[in-house]
């Protein structure tokens, strides 16, 4: 019963507000669990108060909402090992594991009116636990180095505060890429992972927002 009145709730707090940002009805209806709709519709709220804030606030505030999903194993999800979800499957599930939060956040800064060949889906080693890990890399302009997102610090930092990690490959829209001169250019040596290309297909196939 608290559940659906919170629902309601937020339901109508989104219809008041209003904003560029509205969730397609066909997405929408298609969400398989009362959770997963109030997800989106919080989701919709948070993209529509964050569109009019600076570039600076938007990575702070993407940053720190996706961070507070539930971490998940993409075995206990999917069935399955190395499932890259889409930023919907994401949502819908309440969570991922870190490529997933990486790719959320991408495809939400990318919306919020970021240039997608700024951002890079990075796969970094973490050398202080000897581990692979993904984070985003964002470029606020072409003088500053990029900044980190992940989903392991609440805390948006410039690359060279991040002592933790090494990157070896990074990929975006454009495909393989690498850091070169403050900015991201084709990287002819590695090739995008299956599962990162299987992740685009289905993105492309999300509306989220209706036009």
């Amino acid at each position: 019963m608290l559940f659906k009145v919170v629902l309601g709730f937020m339901l109508l707090h989104v219809s008041l507000l209003g904003g560029e940002f509205k969730l397609s009805s066909s997405f929408f209806s298609s969400q398989p669990s009362p959770k997963s709709k109030a997800i989106f519709k919080d989701y919709e709220r948070f993209m529509n108060e964050t569109s009019p804030k600076s570039l600076h606030v938007k990575l702070e505030a993407v940053n720190f909402y996706v961070n507070a999903f539930v971490g998940a194993y993409d075995e206990q999800t999917y069935g399955r090992d190395e499932y890259w979800a889409s930023r919907g499957e994401f949502l819908a599930h309440g969570g991922g594991d870190c490529e997933d939060y990486v790719i959320t956040k991408f495809y939400t800064l990318r919306d919020l009116g970021v240039d997608a060949k700024k951002m890079g889906l990075c796969v970094v080693k973490d050398t202080d636990r000897g581990l692979w890990h993904m984070i985003l890399l964002v470029f606020a302009t072409h003088k500053e180095e990029p900044l980190v997102l992940d989903n392991l610090s609440f805390k948006v930092m410039p690359l060279s505060k991040r002592y933790d990690i090494a990157i070896k490959e990074c990929m975006n829209e454009e495909g393989s890429v690498k850091l070169q001169n403050n900015a991201f250019v084709e990287d002819s040596t590695h090739r995008p992972f299956k599962s990162y290309k299987a992740m685009l297909d289905r993105t492309s196939k999300e509306i989220l927002w209706q036009h």
